[in-house]
């Protein structure tokens, strides 16, 4: 295996990953919790760091499957 072969199957699993954190994050992070930083309550820190992490999991998941698709296509 090539090592841009592995590094499309390494950052597709990372998307899949980031997509599945993001998700996570928010539709369930932050519930019936306290806390949080500032003026943010808890469940406004969940929700900004799970729009983060499903931007990346769509820009690795985007930049795999390229990666991928180039190598192989």
């Amino acid at each position: 295996m090539s090592a841009a072969a592995a590094l499309g199957f390494l950052l597709l699993l990372a998307g899949l990953g980031g997509i599945g954190y993001g998700l996570y994050a928010l539709l369930r992070g932050g519930r019936g919790q306290s806390g949080g930083i500032g003026p943010l309550p808890e469940r406004g820190v969940h929700i900004i760091a799970g729009l983060r992490m499903l931007a990346v999991g769509v820009v690795c998941l985007a930049a795999g499957g390229y990666l991928l698709w180039s190598h192989f296509g």
